[in-house]
């Protein structure tokens, strides 16, 4: 018993550690403070009330010098964004107009991600440029009260806005912001501005190296950005809900952080990638796999001669033998669109050679050899050869789920052995 006894008063001797009875105390002061407003949200995150107490929000803003870092590049740096690069990234001809001095930068943290009439945006963000600096304004709902005149000073900041830029924003952000202006019975000004969504132009160029393009993914593989005090996205609906429950504003400290840091990545994702875009001849990019995806956004345009610059320069460089399939595909293609039949030709004889059984390269042979060089001896070969390999690799059980390829080389054979045929006879 005494063993226990001095292991208990060694325990009590220990530093920070609190007896129930200071437990206690400790709780009553919380509770007191919490009743006293001593973390209520002017008190955690520096802002002001609009409006006033009654019918007022807490606005929260601040001021970045254009040579702000954030990540890779400076926030400033997006004002160097070329309207043309802008476009291109988006596959969006009307971005064409894009100005990014006028630009609005926007992101919304809500009461959920289902979306909806029930569900309520709690902190609306907006950043623009205005003179020298980069302003970055945060309306924050202290309760549901707020939320009509927080609508209401946004409706004035959204007036003669012609272009947003979000991330997931036309999926998302946008459709709840209007629901809640419609709610409000306020006029939702940004219905006819342009926009510019970079979570699509972000999966058009990074996911095929990054897989996962969620923003803070993005941030830290391309801006090499590490964000410290930050919140999960998942956790935040509930700590909002905590803060109306116990009017504790510290939790929301983290969440004003993650809100602050998300919008000023799109400043600077949007100069990296408009940067990375007005290099010549795709120079920018510094991976093989993103250089391919901008081969095929430039394939996706229909930008067919910028197709076969870029493709030929990144074949020049590039070893890895998926990249150049690809890519030689992506050639093969841009020259039959330009009628340029011999390098079409050229391109699929050199795909044969690095893949000696690659579909897409012999059907585009064949139909060349058939309809266009009228060589038919050459288009049967290639499809007999297809149509034994498929054959093969049905008989050892490795035909793919639903290949149909097998039954149209094999049509294609019989009707090319049907003109051989005639041509015999005729002869």
């Amino acid at each position: 018993m005494s063993d226990m006894k001095d292991k208990l008063r060694a325990l009590a001797s220990q530093d920070g550690l609190m007896m129930g009875a200071e437990w206690r105390q400790k709780l009553q002061r919380l509770e007191r403070q919490r009743a006293e407003g001593r973390f209520e949200i002017d008190k955690i995150v520096p802002g002001e009330v609009l409006g006033g107490t009654g019918s007022g929000f807490y606005l929260v803003r601040e001021d970045f010098p254009l040579d702000t870092r954030h990540g890779a590049v400076t926030l400033g740096a997006a004002l160097e964004a070329a309207p043309e690069h802008i476009a291109l990234s988006a596959c969006d001809d009307e971005l064409e107009a894009f100005e990014p001095g006028s630009a609005l930068f926007i992101d919304a943290e809500t009461t959920g991600l289902a979306g909806g009439t029930g569900t309520v945006a709690f902190l609306i963000g907006v950043g623009y440029f205005v003179g020298d600096a980069f302003r970055l304004e945060q309306c924050f709902m202290r309760d549901f009260d707020d939320e009509e005149p927080m609508l209401e000073y946004l409706n004035s900041l959204f007036q003669g806005r012609d272009a947003v830029v979000s991330y997931n924003g036309k999926s998302f952000d946008l459709p709840l912001l209007r629901t809640r202006f419609i709610q409000n019975r306020i006029p939702f000004r940004l219905d006819s501005a342009m926009h510019f969504d970079l979570v699509h132009a972000a999966r058009r160029f990074w996911r095929r190296r990054l897989q996962d393009c969620t923003l803070g993914n993005v941030e830290r593989a391309i801006l090499g950005l590490k964000r410290h005090g930050d919140v999960p996205s998942s956790e935040i609906p509930q700590m909002y809900f905590d803060y109306l429950r116990t009017r504790d504003a510290r939790p929301l400290a983290g969440v004003f952080y993650h809100h602050k840091t998300d919008i000023l990545s799109l400043v600077a994702l949007a100069a990296w990638l408009a940067r990375c875009l007005s290099v010549p001849d795709g120079e920018g990019f510094e991976h093989s796999q993103d250089k391919l995806c901008l081969v095929r956004v430039h394939f996706m345009r229909k930008e067919y001669e910028a197709v076969v610059r870029h493709g030929q320069r990144l074949l020049e460089a590039e070893a890895e033998s998926e990249v150049r399939r690809e890519c030689l595909e992506f050639l093969g293609f841009a020259h039959k669109r330009l009628h340029g039949w011999q390098e079409m030709e050229d391109t699929w004889a050199l795909l044969l050679q690095e893949s000696p059984m690659n579909l897409v390269a012999r059907l585009e042979l064949a139909k060349h050899h058939e309809h266009r060089t009228r060589n038919l001896i050459e288009a049967e070969r290639i499809c007999a050869e297809v149509v034994q390999f498929l054959e093969t690799r049905a008989a050892l059980g490795r035909a793919e789920p639903g290949d149909a390829a097998l039954d149209m080389f094999a049509s294609r054979l019989a009707r090319i052995r049907q003109k051989l045929a005639k041509g015999r006879g005729d002869a």
